[in-house]
Parts: structure tokens; C-alpha cells; sequence
């Protein structure tokens, strides 16, 4: 252990000490104890980098995934950031997510991107601090924070892969968006998301009443409009 003098000392507020010694006190614990009790739960569950960047709370899997893709993919190029292009390749990665989907049918897929890329982009110079201590650069927190916006405006709580997509699109002054118009695909994105997101059965909107109902052309709308064929055949028929 080392002395006294070697220590160093972590002054914390009044209000924060007092708090510690409550519950020192309850328990029946030094103060001590109790205040690594709570710094080795915080670092057990501490997620640095990009998530402790943005609220990731309402994300889906798939989007959390990608951002896990994105990190990974500055490491070929040596970036000590993650920009709207890396996540845009990490988009790409989740192939099952509709972000893939769309770029896919718009023919902008990752083997096409990442070649554009590997073209027209600068190799980093110098250290790279590791993947989990990666910052987001102030364009791509802007993305995310427009993917939580049209997570809320198109169909409610959860940010998937296609909002992320639609909030990539929106900073045009972004990498992403300047690869996409490039490939010619930036202005098709948002009509190709809402079109493939209308393949869901969990897309909803207020019809003319003003009730909440499953969005025209989905797999929920055609499902509820079958059971009103249904029942108004049964009802004819006298069943």
C-alpha cells in the first residue's frame, strides 16, 4: 500500500460525502467501503466512447449494432473518430436492418461504398486510442441525435438502422451525404426508407378520425382490411 504521501486525494462535494456517510452509517461500513462499493459498480456497467456520447437507451439491437460496426470500421483507415462515413458503413454491415436494405435496392451496398471510400479518403496519421475510447465527430452526434427525431416522427419510441439512415441524410454537410449524392442515391433515401419501412406491420399514423391505425400498405393495414371483408361477408351471409 503506498504511504500517505503517495496517495492521491479525490476530493468529492459536501453534499455527495455526507450522503456516503449515511449509509456508511446504516450499514454499518466505513465510508470507504461504501464509496468503492459504488465506483466498481459504476465501472462495471460504464460504457465509454460513442455511447456515453448519445442516448442509446431507445435504440434497437440492430442500431446498437451498428454502431459497434461503425467503431470497427475506422481501423482500416485509421481514424481516431467516428464521422457519418464510418457510420454508414456500419449501416451497411447490419444487413438485415432496412438502412441495408434500402442502400442495397438503391445500389449503394457496402462493397460499393467502402471502394469509394478507400479511394477518396485520407489514411490518419499517428496514434489511435482504442476502439471503446472512440469519439463521435460533431457531424455524426448530429445525425444520431436527427436518427432520434425521425425515430419519433415516423413511428414512435424505437431508433432502428433506417432512422439512423434518414438522420445521415439530413447532414448534408456530412461525409456520408457527399458520398451518397455522389452515388447518385441521397435524394431517393427517405422515399426508399418509407417504402420499405411500409413493408412493416408496425408502422402507424392517425387516419381521418384521428385515430392511431396501422399506416395504408402495410402488412397490418391489408390484415385489418381482410377482417372487414371478413366480417361484412359474414354479416351478408347472415353468419
Amino acid at each position: 500500500m503506498p504511504s500517505s504521501t503517495d496517495r492521491k486525494r479525490l476530493e468529492i462535494p459536501t453534499y455527495l460525502h455526507d450522503r456516503l456517510v449515511e449509509i456508511a452509517i446504516d450499514e454499518d461500513r466505513t465510508v470507504a467501503s461504501v464509496a468503492q462499493q459504488i465506483i466498481d459498480a459504476g465501472l462495471a456497467t460504464h460504457q465509454p466512447g460513442l455511447v456515453a456520447q448519445v442516448d442509446t437507451s431507445h435504440y434497437s439491437p440492430r442500431a446498437f449494432a451498428a454502431l459497434d460496426a461503425a467503431r470497427a470500421e475506422t481501423v482500416q483507415f485509421n481514424h481516431n473518430f467516428i464521422g457519418t462515413e464510418h457510420l454508414l458503413l456500419g449501416l451497411l454491415k447490419i444487413e438485415e436492418g432496412i438502412a441495408a436494405r434500402v442502400l442495397g435496392n438503391l445500389g449503394a451496398d457496402h462493397a460499393r461504398v467502402l471502394a469509394f471510400m478507400q479511394t477518396h479518403l485520407k489514411q490518419g496519421k499517428g496514434a489511435v486510442p482504442p476502439l471503446a475510447e472512440l469519439r463521435l465527430a460533431p457531424r455524426a452526434k448530429r445525425a444520431l441525435q436527427y436518427a432520434t427525431e425521425e425515430a419519433e416522427k415516423l413511428d414512435g419510441f424505437t431508433v432502428g438502422t433506417e432512422h439512423i439512415l434518414l438522420g445521415l441524410a439530413r447532414v448534408r454537410d456530412g461525409i456520408a451525404a457527399r458520398i451518397l449524392a455522389t452515388l447518385g442515391v441521397l435524394n431517393a433515401i427517405r422515399d426508399e426508407t418509407q417504402r420499405e419501412m411500409g413493408k412493416s406491420a408496425y408502422v402507424w399514423e392517425e387516419n381521418q378520425y384521428g385515430i392511431l391505425a396501422p399506416a395504408e400498405g402495410t402488412t397490418a393495414a391489408k390484415e385489418q382490411n381482410d377482417v372487414r371483408r371478413d366480417d361484412a361477408a359474414g354479416e351478408a351471409g347472415g353468419v
